[in-house]
């Protein structure tokens, strides 16, 4: 459930379309639960003893990549 509450917290004014989704749609569900995954990742990289400095690029982009891939579906979604 983090990472809805994550997404949520990235875009509150979809937060009612994210929370509709992720009860009611596996796929979206998932996108979810990979947001959560990644930003967890990061977090530890980023207070790792020894930073990486590219893992941390790598996350983020992969962050970013989750993140439209949350809103494309809220997108197609909302003109179901």
């Amino acid at each position: 459930m983090r990472g809805v509450d994550l997404l949520v917290s990235r875009f509150p004014t979809h937060e009612f379309s994210i929370r509709r989704l992720y009860a009611h749609d596996p796929e979206f569900r998932s996108v979810c639960e990979d947001y959560g995954d990644v930003q967890c990742a990061l977090e530890h990289w980023q207070g790792a003893d020894r930073a990486v400095p590219e893992k941390g690029h790598q996350y983020r982009d992969l962050l970013r990549e989750l993140e439209a891939e949350a809103l494309s579906f809220l997108s197609v979604r909302r003109n179901v």
